[in-house]
């Protein structure tokens, strides 16, 4: 299956496996947000956010407050 982005290169952004999902989610809502609701537009807001956390276009601030997320098996 092709999702259209690269998840293993994400990891290398991120390091974080549980903060992925919830960056990408907050990154589709905003996404989502900015598209005018007249326009008739199909599009996998998820998808995009994925693909722009790769490619970089997405940074994220305050990466330290992440640091909860990790887990005790983390090294």
């Amino acid at each position: 299956m092709n999702t259209g982005f690269n998840y293993d290169k994400i990891m290398d952004r991120v390091k974080l496996k549980y903060a992925v999902p919830i960056i990408a989610a907050k990154r589709a809502e905003r996404i989502k947000n900015s598209v005018n609701e007249e326009d008739d537009i199909n599009i996998n807001f998820v998808t995009v956010a994925f693909k722009e956390i790769e490619e970089g276009k997405t940074i994220i601030k305050d990466m330290d407050k992440l640091d909860f997320l990790k887990t005790e098996l983390e090294g």
